[in-house]
């Protein structure tokens, strides 16, 4: 399992971009001395921080000696790379990810020379390489020994949209995170006590009323929504849900349709890059406290086996997505209301980086939006042969007040579940975290991944493992929590 320490109030953010052309990068360990050394009067600048690793920006005027960053590492993005723990992993299985992903990496580099043409014997597909401009190149950075095997740096000049071309290139379990260019964010990582997040901690009971919506939740339903997702359905149109391919924008079209059947207020789908599909939002207007949100989301995207065009994504994150409308189903079946702004989100762009949950936070953060709570669903549907029913939340990336709120609400509405702590990593929530609002994730599994299918293909529903009780488990506890912090308007509020 990945670390679960957080280190100190910024930590985990991820490494912030375009230093100018005459810097270096200074790593700085936060168990190792500095190995550089500048003139007298000279200031490196803070860059970002990656749990208890520091990176910085420091003027080549300033530069007396370097014993670790060559001039050749001088890059305008950097790239953080994850290895997502696998169930059964040791660390031969580290060791020989981490050496496939530098060779993919050289590989890229390598081939990036070309202005076109051919991949010739590389495992990187020609796609890649056609329109690319000349000497794009992307590289990994050393990092200090103490630093662990699954994780890698890399430094690029290509432009950040480029950088998820690089995805199909590395092992499917492979999490990439693009540098954000809007700089250093410190992540909300302690509550004031008057925050409706540690008051409902308080006052938080079971309510019958808000038990009897919960257990409103249909498997049929969800099955019906997951198996057109993952193109299972008699008479789905879809192959892929990958965010590059046409049928990203086809499959949020039709969740537009869907939510605005369920009477959302607005249904919104948002642009954010051409490369990719839109993020599909739709949103029930609070009655008492309208600038308060609450974010509900899952990702529509997926992602498929190496080179292979076929991306069902039935768990990954056709299971969130079903939730998602699962929920709006609930609201528009009982005619509900809530005291806050519920947004359901369902975001594309998650697989090559989380870029549609990062364009809408970046939107939210700059408009001075109020989001008293953001939570997503990824990954709710597998279930290990002989395991319960479960109920994970984040070790890392999280708000740890809200997910002590949200477990209690699991404890009280889902009781069957077995709820826990998982290593996995990344998911949307946590662009939500890096920019200051208070946001977890639920998954399905305590521990790391046990699906097989994961990344892959045969990512589908109807295969050993795909647990709709598990499904139904989830959306019940997301449905619950997200019901609770937006106050939803029931029965007698006992």
């Amino acid at each position: 399992m990945v670390r679960s320490s957080i280190l100190s109030v910024s930590a985990a953010l991820l490494l912030a971009a375009s230093a100018a052309a005459a810097t270096h990068w200074e790593l700085v360990d936060g168990t190792q001395p500095q190995t550089q050394e500048f003139q007298l009067g000279c200031e490196k600048e803070l860059r970002g921080i990656y749990e208890d690793l520091s990176i910085y920006a420091v003027p080549e005027s300033c530069l007396v000696k370097s014993s670790m960053l060559p001039a050749e590492h001088i890059y305008s993005n950097l790239v953080v790379l994850e290895r997502q723990h696998l169930d059964g992993d040791t660390p031969a299985d580290i060791q020989d990810w981490n050496d496939a992903v530098q060779g993919a990496i050289a590989d890229f580099a390598m081939q990036t020379d070309r202005e076109t043409g051919s991949s010739g014997n590389s495992q990187l597909p020609y796609s890649i390489f056609r329109g690319r401009r000349k000497f794009c190149r992307l590289t990994t950075i050393d990092l200090p020994d103490s630093q662990p095997k699954y994780r890698v740096l890399a430094g690029s000049n290509c432009a950040v949209e480029e950088i998820p071309l690089l995805m199909d290139a590395l092992p499917s379990n492979t999490e990439i995170l693009p540098v954000r260019s809007e700089g250093l964010v410190a992540p909300l990582t302690t509550l004031e006590s008057d925050h409706p997040i540690v008051v409902k901690s308080k006052t938080l009971k079971h309510r019958k009323s808000l038990q009897a919506l919960v257990d409103q939740v249909d498997v049929k339903t969800l099955e019906k929504d997951v198996t057109w997702l993952s193109g299972e359905a008699p008479g789905s149109p879809f192959t892929t849900r990958s965010s590059t391919s046409d049928q990203s924008h086809e499959v949020a079209a039709w969740l537009k349709s869907q939510f605005e059947s369920y009477g959302c207020n607005t249904v919104e789908l948002m642009p954010y890059q051409a490369r990719f599909g839109p993020n599909v939002i739709c949103t029930f207007k609070g009655t008492e406290h309208p600038d308060e949100h609450v974010i509900i989301g899952a990702h529509h995207d997926s992602r498929g086996s190496f080179l292979n065009p076929r991306a069902p994504g039935a768990d990954d994150d056709g299971s969130g997505t079903s939730m998602l409308l699962q929920v709006a189903r609930i609201i528009k079946a009982n005619n509900l209301s809530f005291g806050r702004t519920l947004i359901i989100s369902a975001f594309s762009g998650e697989e090559q980086g989380l870029f549609g949950s990062a364009a809408l936070a970046k939107k939210l953060k700059g408009a001075g939006t109020k989001i008293t709570m953001m939570i997503q669903g990824d990954m709710l549907a597998y279930r290990k042969p002989g395991e319960p029913v479960q109920i994970a939340f984040p070790a890392r990336y999280h708000t740890v007040e809200l997910s002590s709120l949200l477990r209690n609400v699991t404890e009280l509405y889902v009781p069957n579940a077995v709820v826990g702590t998982t290593g996995a990593c990344c998911s949307d929530h946590q662009s939500f975290w890096e920019n200051g609002f208070p946001a977890t994730a639920f998954f399905e599994r305590n521990g790391p991944i046990a699906d097989p299918k994961y990344h892959n293909s045969k990512d589908l529903v109807y295969r050993e493992g795909y647990d709709f009780e598990q499904l139904s488990a989830s959306a019940k506890a997301m449905l619950a929590s997200a019901f609770e912090v937006a106050d939803v308007k029931v029965g007698s509020q006992e």
